[in-house]
């Protein structure tokens, strides 16, 4: 059984591992009471924090109810300005798409920003596959990499790391 991830092993086997490792746990409570600490700093700097909350809820579910034709605009935009718009069905054929794309320019290494949708399709092990190197620009998910890992978290993608 797979996970969510290409590659990644299904949640249950990958729990039982992290609750037995103790640096592990170590390294997301401290995290998670930093990014909690600095959270609530930012809201209480905010009369009307629930309020913003509330209406961003609003902007993002009716931004999702729309998506189609959002996604439709952007096209159009961006055909306008002289790009390209590439629509896959599903993760192999978009890996096929950056694939040729890249090859067509007869590089092998390409930099790409963070994206969990990249992460999600497996990307990189697809380029790999392809003999095409790619390198993250995110400092985080740079280490993650190089320390041949996976990120674990959206925002903080090293947030299992510590220092040492």
């Amino acid at each position: 059984m797979s996970g969510v991830f290409v590659g990644m092993p299904a949640f249950p086997e990958a729990a039982r591992s992290a609750v037995r490792d103790g640096r592990l746990r170590h390294n997301l409570r401290h995290a998670t009471h930093t990014i909690r600490d600095k959270r609530a700093r930012a809201v209480a700097e905010l009369a009307d924090w629930a309020e913003l909350r509330e209406a961003g809820k609003r902007i993002k579910d009716r931004a999702l109810r729309h998506l189609d034709a959002h996604l439709l605009r952007l096209e159009e935009a961006v055909t306008a300005a002289g790009g390209t718009v590439h629509w896959a069905a599903d993760a192999a054929e978009a890996n096929r798409i950056v694939a040729d794309l890249v090859r067509a320019t007869g590089e092998t290494e390409v930099v790409k920003v963070k994206s969990m949708a990249t992460q999600e399709i497996g990307l990189n092990e697809a380029l790999e596959a392809e003999g095409i190197r790619a390198y993250e620009t995110d400092l985080a998910e740079l280490i993650v990499q190089l320390g041949e890992d996976r990120p674990s978290h959206i925002l903080v993608p090293a947030i299992h790391r510590n220092r040492g």
